[in-house]
């Protein structure tokens, strides 16, 4: 039986590796669905779409070439997790991933037997391929695991402020693409590229591909809906949290029970997130074909456990700007206004429609 981290850690995206890494030295929110229930990745359509047609090439070349897996090692076991470089030094992924018991509390990387390595994958001949050790490691300092925020008090469940940084200790391999982070607020509509390490499979099937720590993955959604400042009770303050679902085989599940109908992408492009995607990043495209960091992805449903139907998100970065300022002692570049934000001109009249979430 799973310890309360070990639960946590696989229902937000972080997964359990042992034995694994051997070899390497809503304005509204969401009324769909009761959002306690978030389980865990890049997820492909039905087939013939597959996993491996997902699979990034590991080349310099790629858009995803700063894009890492991260091993988070403490009390004898060992997670995987994803994020995206912002610095040469500076790597963004998740609050959950360096999260030991779900309360918030940071990975003691000073600790014995404790430590936290990037590994890059770019496939350059000298140090493409490079694992580093973090020297730091950063939580945003409202984030005390998921469920637990002041809205909390009022019965309200928060994924809110789910971000953390991890410093390097010695410079990323200058093959890896360093990626500017959008200052744009975030709107239903927005198109996102994804990327990720974590747990596969395909919209008819479920999850059934292991994460890899050399394996990235990739694929393409819309944002739909969004949770406003849990520390202003979800009712003012920027979107902090998107949500998105997986659209395919009849399911479009924003749009039939809130009536958030954002584009069914092709059965190759559509995908959703699984657990060791955490921390991975989702991409704005720009019209001079820049890929900008706008959100991370942190969190799933188990509402279709991973087939079409299935919901998942993860943070708006735009959100967390001062957060994130600090945490990189200012090496990460901010966006304030992105050539192209992809919208789809949705309108006021679908805004109108979303609601709070509510249990159901």
């Amino acid at each position: 039986m799973f310890h309360q981290n070990q639960i946590l850690k696989k229902m937000a995206g972080c997964v359990l590796v042992a034995g694994l890494f051997a070899g390497v030295t809503s304005t509204a929110q969401a009324s769909v669905i009761d959002k306690t229930d978030v389980v865990p990745l890049i997820t492909a359509g039905a087939p013939p779409d597959s996993p491996g047609a997902r699979v990034d090439a590991n080349v310099a070349s790629s858009a995803f070439s700063g894009v890492v897996s991260i091993n988070i090692r403490y009390d004898g076991q060992s997670f995987i997790c994803s994020g995206a470089l912002v610095g040469k030094r500076s790597v963004v992924s998740a609050g959950h991933c360096v999260d030991t018991d779900g309360n918030g509390t940071i990975v003691d990387i000073n600790k014995p037997g404790s430590d936290v390595r990037v590994i890059f994958n770019n496939g350059t001949a000298n140090n493409g391929n490079a694992i580093i050790t973090a020297s730091a490691v950063s939580m945003n300092p409202n984030y005390a695991g998921f469920g637990n925020c002041p809205a909390a008090a009022a019965g309200q469940f928060c994924l809110n402020d789910d971000v953390a940084v991890i410093t390097l200790g010695t410079d990323a391999p200058a093959s890896a693409k360093i990626y500017n982070i959008g200052a744009t607020p975030l709107t239903s509509g927005q198109h996102i590229v994804m990327a990720g390490y974590g747990t596969s499979g395909d919209g008819v099937n479920g999850f059934y591909v292991a994460p890899q720590f050399r394996v990235k993955r990739s694929g393409e959604n819309y944002m739909d809906e969004f949770d406003r400042d849990d520390e202003q009770g979800f009712a003012a303050g920027p979107n902090e949290v998107w949500y998105a679902d997986f659209d395919g085989g009849g399911y479009d599940t924003f749009c039939q029970f809130d009536g958030v109908c954002t584009p069914v992408l092709a059965n190759d492009k559509e995908a959703g997130i699984g657990g060791g995607d955490s921390g991975g990043p989702s991409f704005m495209i720009t019209d001079s074909g820049e890929y900008v960091l706008i959100g991370n992805n942190t969190f799933g449903s188990g509402y279709r456990s991973g087939k079409f139907g299935s919901y998942f998100g993860g943070m708006v970065l735009s959100s967390y700007i001062d957060y994130l300022n600090k945490a990189t002692n200012g090496s990460a570049n901010f966006v304030p206004e992105p050539a192209s934000i992809a919208m789809l001109g949705l309108g006021l009249a679908m805004l109108l429609v979303m609601r709070r979430r509510s249990k159901v």
